[in-house]
């Protein structure tokens, strides 16, 4: 799966998300609609693009964002992050201080 499916997933399963279905199930939705392999490829660039976040900085930000961060609490912000689409990913991966200008963050 090339990067551009990857986030248009992620960005239809943001756009369905909403008050009463949390992105988890948006995106749940969204993958039941494609095909095994589609599902395995879509895994697959996941793990990678979670992976490359998996550096001293991104923990760091995380680590003052929420007063700590354990593990497992990582492994979650990461995922968070992607579920922020391409343009949050993008900055974060880029410096991971962008985050003092998210929403969430800042407000």
């Amino acid at each position: 799966m090339n990067t551009g499916t990857f986030w248009d997933i992620i960005d239809t399963a943001r756009a369905a998300s909403g008050q009463d279905k949390p992105i988890e199930q948006a995106l749940a939705d969204s993958l039941a609609a494609l095909g095994p392999q589609d599902i395995l490829e879509y895994q697959q660039r996941f793990d990678d693009m979670h992976a490359a976040l998996y550096r001293r900085d991104v923990w760091a930000a995380a680590y003052l964002i929420g007063g700590g961060c354990s593990d497992d609490g990582f492994i979650d912000f990461r995922a968070g992050i992607i579920a922020q689409g391409r343009e949050w990913y993008e900055k974060v991966a880029m410096s991971p201080d962008s985050l003092a200008g998210h929403p969430a963050v800042a407000s």
